[in-house]
């Protein structure tokens, strides 16, 4: 139940900028078809196609108008339904606080990851859009070639790998990111802080981040763990020393940060959800 009304409260608005991105994707796609098809087109066809060329960069400008409103959703729902005169009510239902904080972490976090999975991929669909129809295919092809032999940039093989490992840093990054906001709105309502509270909570969330970030660079000064990425295409994990070469052809990637920062994330949780428990003063 919790998690229906979370994700009600928060579709309400949310999903409008989804509808609008459909609706305008659709316009794009109908412009693109008759541009795919070629030939002389009327008038309206015409206008259609330079409209759905418009749609496309709104596309994009909407979804990355997406992610800006469900940051906002995370502080302003939480910090509604929690601690303002609303808390009271939210606080007497018969579930834990760990559940009333877990049930607004998989919403949102939900909600943050696909706001930025759309975007990424709308982004990543004008680019093949514009190298097919506005730059060609050749020039691109030519461009790559020009980058891989001269500028050592990475192969299919290795953009793939660098993917999967952005992948992880994403949702690492996100979980804390929730996390640290949850924690520094959660504290910042204790009594001590309680008169002055959004001060106080973009101090804490700024003063946690960077320690936060310090903490999660450290395990590195003294050894790896290593994502590896063979050259016959199979994955490797490890930890080794800093001083450990690798084979000829392997990637490998440390993900001490990435590790950090579930912990962290762990941790925060319930410390958010004992402050919630034993130490939050509702207004």
């Amino acid at each position: 139940m919790l998690l229906k009304n979370d994700f009600l409260a928060s579709a309400r608005v949310i999903s409008l900028f989804y509808i609008a991105e459909l609706i305008i994707f659709i316009v794009f796609a109908i412009g693109a078809f008759f541009n795919k098809q070629g030939g002389d087109h009327g008038e309206f066809v015409t206008k259609l196609i330079t409209a759905s060329n418009i749609a496309l960069i709104l596309s994009l400008l909407i979804t990355f108008l997406m992610i800006f409103i469900t940051f906002f959703f995370v502080v302003y729902d939480f910090n509604k339904s929690l601690f303002s005169p609303q808390g009271y009510l939210s606080f007497t239902l018969p579930v834990t606080s760990n559940q009333l904080l877990g049930s607004k972490l998989i919403v949102y976090g939900g909600w943050m990851i696909l706001s930025c999975g759309v975007f990424l991929l709308t982004a990543m669909y004008l680019l093949s859009y514009g190298e097919t129809y506005i730059i060609g295919t050749e020039k691109v092809d030519t461009l790559e070639m020009m980058l891989v032999q001269f500028m050592d940039f990475p192969s299919k093989k290795q953009i793939i790998a660098y993917g999967i490992h952005f992948i992880l840093e994403f949702f690492a990054m996100m979980l804390t990111f929730l996390t640290v906001i949850y924690f520094s709105i959660s504290l910042s309502h204790i009594r001590v802080f309680q008169k002055h509270s959004l001060i106080f909570a973009v101090i804490i969330f700024f003063a946690v981040s960077i320690f936060l970030a310090w903490l999660a660079s450290k395990p590195s000064d003294f050894f790896k763990t290593v994502l590896q990425f063979r050259s016959d295409g199979s994955l490797g994990f490890g930890v080794v020393n800093n001083n450990y070469v690798f084979a000829q052809g392997t990637m490998a990637f440390d993900v001490n940060g990435i590790i950090m920062s579930f912990i962290e994330s762990i941790v925060l949780f319930f410390a958010t959800s004992h402050i919630m428990h034993k130490r939050v003063n509702i207004k």
